[in-house]
């Protein structure tokens, strides 16, 4: 290695680590790890041929990363549909909330846990677009939601939010993830009901749900390599991909007929205008 101005001989990863962006970044990929294969210094000395370890770890962190972008777009296909037709029928309003409150639970969860946030950031990101959706609700629903029951939903929301960050003891974070299991079924189920009565997905997006369950699948990967074995989080998300799975078998199951309703919104558009 070079040497620096006390004489000292300088490793690659002392070089690389007296630039703060190295620095920067080898923390944000290899630090806190309890595996002695994988620290800052160790996966730096080895840059860019890097180990096994070393690479496994940056792996899941990029896949982290992915998962957060595509969770932006989560609902993007879904709002499409909403706005396009000027309708939200097929979809499951208690779904929606029980939504809401799903994915704000998973991402208090790794707020109050000091998680990396490339282990939660999706659900963030998913439940402020969930809440957007909600209000879209609120537009175009019919029979609509009246003014009373939108003061309902807010004011509970805020309360939840209260009980979460001023309430809760760090003994008690894990109720947040537990109390998802029964909130995933309400809220997947009321959306399988829904469907089945309606018999089409109405606006409901293929994409959408197709994301929601990759992000589960993937989800489960990044868990047990970045946190562990977290039975809490990892019983959610195998669960969310098996009910997942069945709301994209109602896309096919029931295709003609929503191909009929949505031919038949374009047909009333058409005669408005």
């Amino acid at each position: 290695g070079t040497k620096n101005q006390s004489g000292l001989t300088l490793t690659k990863s002392m070089q690389l680590y007296e630039y703060f962006i190295f620095r920067h970044l080898a923390n944000w990929a290899w630090g806190g790890g309890d595996s002695g294969d994988i620290s800052p210094e160790l996966c730096l000395d080895t840059f860019p041929l890097l180990t096994g370890a070393c690479f496994g770890s940056l792996l899941i962190k990029g896949i982290g990363i992915g998962i957060i972008l595509g969770a932006c777009l989560n609902k993007a296909p879904l709002f499409m549909n909403v706005l396009q037709t000027g309708s939200v029928e097929g979809l499951s309003t208690g779904a929606i909330y029980g939504e809401a409150i799903m994915y704000s639970n998973s991402a208090f969860y790794g707020i109050l846990r000091r998680n990396p946030f490339t282990a939660y950031g999706e659900t963030a990101v998913v439940a402020v677009q969930t809440v957007i959706l909600a209000t879209l609700i609120w537009k175009y629903r019919n029979p609509p939601v009246t003014l009373s029951q939108r003061v309902t939903a807010v004011a509970g929301f805020m309360g939840y939010c209260f009980v979460v960050f001023q309430v809760l003891t760090p003994e008690q974070y894990p109720l947040l993830v537990t109390s998802n299991l029964p909130v995933l079924i309400y809220s997947r189920g009321s959306q399988m009901i829904a469907t089945s009565r309606l018999k089409h997905t109405g606006t409901n997006s293929l994409i959408t749900t197709a994301m929601n369950f990759l992000g589960s699948a993937i989800r489960i990967v990044t868990t047990i390599k970045e946190i562990g074995w977290d039975l809490a989080l990892l019983q959610g998300y195998f669960l969310s991909a098996g009910l997942n799975a069945i709301l994209i078998l109602q896309f096919f199951l029931y295709k003609d007929n929503t191909a009929k309703f949505l031919a038949g919104i374009k047909s009333k558009k058409k005669k408005a205008e």
